[in-house]
């Protein structure tokens, strides 16, 4: 996977579970950090790693 699919796969999970009104969970958590930038939490806070 892509740089670029990664990242949209990440919005898309955030975009979803905010429609669910899901924005407390964990994985939440991770799909905003990563689409805003941020580098995943669970990871070296490095986004460009997560490709």
């Amino acid at each position: 996977m892509t740089q670029d699919e990664t990242l949209r796969y990440w919005q898309t999970m955030r975009k979803a579970m905010e429609a669910a009104g899901d924005t407390s969970s964990a994985i939440y958590q991770r799909a905003r950090s990563i689409s805003e930038g941020l580098g995943d939490p669970l990871g070296s806070g490095d986004p460009s790693r997560h490709s």
